[in-house]
C-alpha cells in the first residue's frame, strides 16, 4: 500500500506526519518502507534512530524525481507499505508517486496559506485523479496550542472543497513539529513525555488507515461532516 505525504511549502509538519505515520505502521507489525522523493534528513533520522536502539526500525530511501516510477516496482514486493514524503515542489517524481498512490495526506496551516503555492497543489492533487481515479485525498488541519480560529478553519474548508474526492480529518495536530524528541525519534516514540501529542498522531494513524477500505461518500456528504467538526 503507497500513501503519499505532500503539502503547499517546506513547514515541516509533512516531514512529522511521514515519521510518525511510518513508525505507528512498523509498530503493528507490517513491513515499512519510508521514501522520499526530496533532498532530506530522514536517512540520517533512521540511522540515528538505529544508533539509539529505537525501536520499530524503519527502513528509508532516498529516490531522485527521475527514478521514482522505477524504485517503487522494486520495492512494493519488498514492503507491506511505503510512506512517501512527496515534498512540496511539482516534480515528475511528485506527480509519479501521486499517481501510484492510493491515499495522499495533506498537512495544512489555515493560517500560513501562500495561495499561489495551495492553489497550484490542489491543481496537482486534481491532475493526478485522472491518472489515479482511486486517489483519496485526507487534509489534516494543524494548528498552535491554542487551536484554529474561525478564519484558519474556514480557510482550510475552503481548499478541502477545491479537491475532488478529499475529507477533512477529525484529528487536529496541535504543534507537532515544535518538540524535540530526540536523536531518531518522534512524538509517537514519547508517549510518556507528551501522551497529548502522541494520542493526537495515533488519532491520525487510525482515521488514515481505517479510510482506506472504503471508498468515500459523495463530496456534498463529506463536506457537512467535515463544516458539522469544525463547529
Amino acid at each position: 500500500m503507497i500513501i503519499a505525504i505532500v503539502n503547499q511549502h517546506g513547514t515541516p509538519e509533512r516531514t512529522v506526519v511521514a515519521r510518525n505515520l511510518a513508525v505507528l505502521r512498523a509498530r503493528s507489525g507490517r513491513r515499512v518502507c519510508l521514501m522520499t522523493t526530496a533532498a532530506g534528513t530522514d536517512s540520517d533520522w533512521c540511522n540515528d534512530r538505529s544508533s539509539a536502539g529505537v525501536r520499530p526500525w524503519i527502513d528509508t530511501r532516498h529516490v531522485g524525481s527521475r527514478a521514482v516510477e522505477t524504485r517503487l516496482a522494486a520495492l512494493r514486493p519488498l514492503f507491506n507499505d511505503i510512506l512517501i514524503d512527496a515534498g512540496a515542489r511539482d516534480t515528475d517524481g511528485c506527480r509519479c508517486v501521486l499517481a501510484a498512490s492510493r491515499l495522499v495526506v495533506v498537512p495544512v496551516r489555515g493560517g500560513a496559506l501562500d495561495l499561489d503555492l495551495q492553489y497550484r497543489l490542489l491543481a496537482r492533487l486534481n491532475g493526478a485523479r485522472v491518472l489515479n481515479p482511486g486517489l483519496r485525498v485526507l487534509f489534516v488541519a494543524v494548528s498552535g496550542p491554542a487551536g484554529p480560529d474561525a478564519n484558519e478553519r474556514a480557510a482550510v474548508l475552503a481548499h478541502v472543497s477545491r479537491v475532488q474526492n478529499a475529507t477533512l480529518a477529525s484529528t487536529i495536530l496541535h504543534a507537532p513539529a515544535d518538540f524535540n524528541y530526540g536523536l531518531g525519534r518522534c512524538v509517537s516514540d514519547a508517549a510518556a513525555c507528551d501522551p497529548d501529542a502522541a494520542a493526537e498522531m495515533q488519532a491520525l494513524y487510525d482515521e488514515v488507515y481505517a479510510a482506506l477500505p472504503t471508498m468515500a461518500h459523495s463530496m456534498e456528504a463529506q463536506m457537512g461532516a467535515g463544516h458539522a467538526l469544525w463547529r
